[in-house]
């Protein structure tokens, strides 16, 4: 792989577009054959089905990766019997309930055991994740799974009123402009009418060429981070940009903020939806046209739960479980992603969809500052509230006495802004945190192309599931 990367790196930039579309076109293949048609049909034919037709389904599916799991795959083949697998039923879940809760760390440290046969197969398709924690995993997946998930993304976009037939532009994290200084900082996969663009290059001197890059491609909508596409929200604001018109955009990846939402549709005059999925193949949740995020009964099973296992109520913050029900390479059973996230309270959506919705999303674990007076403090945008002259920031904690700041000023930042973020800061994290305020021209995106808002580097023993009771 390192010497593909290497030969692509030194090929003149129109041969890296037909690199990158011979790419997109086997992309395509994978994701829009197989079982693609059997699952689109499907997810058209029940997408407003009642609750109980949907659990109906769910159950059949869930019962049948469950025996699959007991049956080959070693981790599971220890604690899941064919007697669990055969009590569950629609309206009583207690057997499922019953069963315990897989790790990450637990997959991380043993990969193979979560493999159906204990090995790879040849026909699988192999993904290494970036490892945001600084802990990367190999995953793997069925051809078949890829494509029924890619059924899911289909209807999701087509319920934003785009389809994959239609020009899209998609932020991306990789590095398809390799070194420091590209005459450009996008590539074109023509093979699904594609303008990738790169966001390990995005900042405040190179936004304008993005900007002028996407009104000469003119997508039908715009995928990506939400950090990346507010970014060239907030400027063409600012200069007063009105040319560059996005119908949808879709974006994931990363928690959508409200002030993302607001700023991203006023600049571009459209509507923004959001998703939330993993690389693990866990969960499909997306928003339809109403801003509420349905989370899809077919894709995977869905539990939130607090600190001591009970299912939380509506509204009420916990733990997101996860068991994927499409793809069988790589099953995991009430999976702890790291996410949080709280339940809706409400059992039917405007638009006609009876899925069980959730109210927010809160984030990693990993994504909470720790201050001695107010304990775990979730969701820092609060902050960034009524904040002028500032175009990101992100916080790092190494110490619980500190926290440092790294700001990326607008042109009007004063340093009554910086003045108003300490005072929002100490508001949430108290009088006795230590603030360190550093202006940088940019923040760095991670490895995946992800802007991390939080980082918390605080020693693991500091951050025990105990602890983990936010203010917020």
């Amino acid at each position: 792989m390192k010497q593909l990367d290497s030969l692509y790196a030194r090929l003149p930039e129109w041969l890296q577009d037909l690199a990158i579309t011979a790419q997109g076109a086997l992309y395509y293949r994978q994701r829009y054959s197989g079982a693609f048609q059997e699952e689109y049909a499907l997810l058209k034919a029940t997408e407003m089905s009642s609750p109980l037709q949907l659990e109906l389904l769910q159950v059949a599916r869930l019962k049948r990766m469950l025996a699959h799991a007991a049956a080959t795959v070693p981790f599971y083949q220890a604690c899941l019997s064919k007697a669990k697998c055969d009590s569950l039923r629609a309206g009583d879940w207690s057997a499922f309930f019953d069963l315990p809760v897989t790790e990450k760390s637990t997959l991380r440290a043993n990969h193979l055991a979560f493999l159906s046969g204990g090995k790879p197969n040849s026909r699988w398709i192999g993904w290494n994740t970036s490892g945001t924690t600084g802990s990367p995993m190999q995953l793997f997946y069925e051809p078949d799974a890829v494509a029924r998930q890619y059924a899911y993304v289909e209807r999701y976009r087509e319920q934003a009123g785009v389809s994959r037939f239609l020009r899209r532009a998609k932020f991306t994290g990789k590095m398809i402009a390799p070194g420091d200084h590209p005459s450009r900082f996008w590539r074109y996969d023509w093979a699904n009418k594609a303008l990738l663009l790169s966001s390990v290059h995005l900042n405040s001197e190179t936004i304008p060429r993005y900007l002028e890059a996407l009104e000469r491609f003119e997508p039908a909508y715009l995928t990506g981070y939400p950090s990346a596409i507010y970014l060239l929200a907030q400027f063409a604001l600012r200069r007063g940009r009105k040319t560059l018109r996005i119908p949808a955009i879709l974006t994931s990846a990363e928690t959508l903020l409200a002030d993302q939402r607001d700023t991203i549709e006023a600049a571009f005059g459209g509507k923004v939806f959001d998703q939330y999925g993993q690389t693990e193949m866990q969960s499909f949740w997306f928003q339809c046209r109403y801003r509420r995020m349905h989370t899809h009964p077919l894709f995977g099973v869905t539990e939130i739960v607090t600190p001591d296992g009970r299912p939380a109520r509506p509204g009420e913050v916990g733990d997101v479980l996860l068991t994927g029900l499409v793809n069988r390479a790589m099953p995991l059973i009430r999976y702890r992603v790291g996410d949080r996230a709280s339940w809706a309270d409400s059992d039917r959506c405007p638009c006609g969809r009876s899925m069980p919705m959730i109210e927010s999303i809160e984030g990693r674990r990993e994504d909470y500052l720790f201050s001695r007076q107010r304990g775990w403090v979730g969701r820092m945008d609060p902050a960034l509230k009524g904040v002028e002259g500032v175009v990101e920031c992100q916080f790092v904690q190494e110490i619980p006495e500190a926290v440092r700041v790294l700001c990326v000023p607008s042109p009007d930042f004063r340093l009554e802004d910086q003045l108003h973020l300490e005072s929002n800061l100490r508001s949430r994290l108290g009088s006795e945190m230590r603030i360190d305020f550093q202006i940088v021209d940019q923040i760095p995106r991670g490895a995946n192309g992800k802007f991390r808002a939080v980082i918390s580097r605080l020693p693991h023993e500091t951050q025990t599931q105990n602890d983990l009771e936010e203010v917020l």
